[in-house]
């Protein structure tokens, strides 16, 4: 069968070496997949060989093993058809071995898709850089508040100074209102002496001696009686004046600073030990109540000890430097609340 149709060929008129390898494979009865699955090839490879279409075939190298293959599936001549190949191919064919991919379409850079997601990924970036901004601006403008608002609350201090010196201007007035209902010094020895010299003219009246000693003892005791019961009043008036006994306490926390540092530091009887600036010479001993309430503006600077015992603060500093915890002493250990 074979010879006969290369015969056949023969005394015909030589016709594109495609176009003989399509007439062989519809005379052997073979489709266009069975012939890929042969040779191994993708069904776009085998129609673009029949068609002659260099456009869509690998370089020259590559199409020309194709060729072979198809021509020796077919029983056909490889070598006349590899000569007609040559002959119908373009001179502007490229037959370096530059291998093209017949798979579908790769992902490609400029692809709207490709475009679309990086464009995503630097919005996204930008988005989260901007928050970032944003919420350390927040935390530093709480920062700030909070510092305004322990200002103001600093404020209602010089009153309770106050409320302690007025107790100490009510005595001095309630002891004025006693000293005017009460005889001086020079009128009690006044009374004393013209007592003595009573007692020397009783004493040389014998006959009046035991009369007017009597009477005037016991007029001198009601005169005493009346100006005792005259006072008592007085005494009775006197507004009840009120002590205020300071709340100490037996703790003791050492505060030094590297650098210059805020800070605010309440004891347990709501007692603001300090508030303001710790400069790096001036070392703080503040005696107080535990558990102390600790604010600190730059902590890493700042080195605390509570009753001779360091204390590590580390885990209570944030990442903007201020830290906040309160601090006491139970067994000689200390306890963060």
């Amino acid at each position: 069968m074979s010879e006969s149709y290369n015969s056949e060929l023969e005394t015909q008129e030589p016709a594109a070496f495609g176009l003989q390898l399509m007439v062989a494979r519809e005379k052997a009865g073979m489709t266009i997949d069975e012939a890929a699955r042969a040779l191994n090839l993708q069904e776009g490879v085998v129609e673009a060989i029949e068609g002659s279409d260099f456009d869509k075939l690998p370089p020259m190298a590559f199409v020309q093993g194709y060729v072979r293959n198809y021509a020796r599936l077919l029983d056909l001549s490889e070598e006349g058809l590899v000569r007609d190949l040559e002959k119908e191919l373009p001179r502007n064919f490229d037959t370096e071995l530059q291998p093209r991919s017949f798979l579908p379409d790769e992902a490609d850079s400029q692809t709207p898709v490709i475009k679309f997601i990086s464009m995503l990924i630097v919005v996204s970036a930008v988005i989260v850089f901007i928050y970032a901004i944003y919420s350390y601006y927040i935390e530093k403008s709480e920062t700030l508040e909070q510092g305004k608002l322990s200002e103001q609350a600093e404020v209602p201090q010089p009153q309770t100074e106050v409320s302690l010196v007025r107790p100490q201007l009510e005595i001095e007035e309630d002891q004025a209102l006693v000293d005017e209902f009460l005889p001086s010094s020079s009128e009690v020895d006044t009374l004393e002496y013209e007592a003595s010299e009573g007692d020397e003219t009783l004493a040389e009246s014998t006959t009046e001696v035991e009369e007017l000693p009597q009477q005037e003892t016991e007029a001198e005791i009601a005169d005493i009686s009346t100006a005792e019961s005259a006072s008592e009043p007085a005494d009775e008036t006197l507004m009840p004046v009120p002590t205020v006994t300071p709340i100490t306490g037996g703790d003791v926390l050492s505060v030094s600073a590297e650098q210059e540092c805020w800070a605010e530091i309440i004891d347990a009887n709501d007692i603001r030990l300090f508030y303001g600036m710790i400069k790096p010479a001036n070392d703080l001993r503040l005696t107080g109540q535990a558990p102390f309430d600790v604010f600190l503006g730059n902590a890493p600077v700042v080195s605390l000890s509570l009753n001779d015992i360091d204390i590590d603060m580390a885990k209570y500093i944030r990442w903007n430097n201020i830290a906040q915890f309160k601090v006491s002493v139970e067994d000689g250990q200390l306890r963060f609340d």
